[in-house]
């Protein structure tokens, strides 16, 4: 159950990941950010109960801060370079520097930020939260 509430926590980034624009176009922005308050939601409400107590449950808090993070991210992005940030999966190519930066910034961090919160919800439901 573990695994799938992690990977769960990991729906923005898989999306960041296989089809970017996903993230930029309006109406499909609505939909995932509905998606991620949900899944918020849910985790808040399991971890008021005492199977969600001892699992990753944290991990689906992940989403909602992963979208925040691609949004803030890209609107400094947008404002510095004038363009949306490029998938550079094995593009090597000449002025991509920027966006290889914002794609292991944003990356990087939204792995940390499903590791940390799952850990971090679990502490505290040791400590009686």
């Amino acid at each position: 159950m573990d695994y799938l509430l992690f990977f769960s926590g990991l729906f923005v980034t898989c999306i960041a990941l296989f089809k970017r624009e996903l993230l930029v176009n309006r109406r499909s922005f609505q939909i995932i950010f509905a998606f991620s308050l949900a899944s918020f939601i849910l985790a808040i409400a399991l971890h008021f109960t005492e199977p969600g107590r001892r699992s990753s449950s944290g991990a689906l808090l992940t989403p909602l801060m992963s979208l925040g993070l691609y949004r803030f991210g890209r609107r400094i992005f947008v404002r510095r370079f004038k363009h949306e940030p490029r998938d550079t999966y094995m593009d090597w190519g000449p002025g991509m520097a920027a966006d290889r930066v914002f794609n292991i910034v944003y990356f990087v961090g939204s792995f940390w930020l499903a590791m940390l919160t799952a850990i971090g919800m679990e502490e505290l439901a040791k400590r009686g939260w």
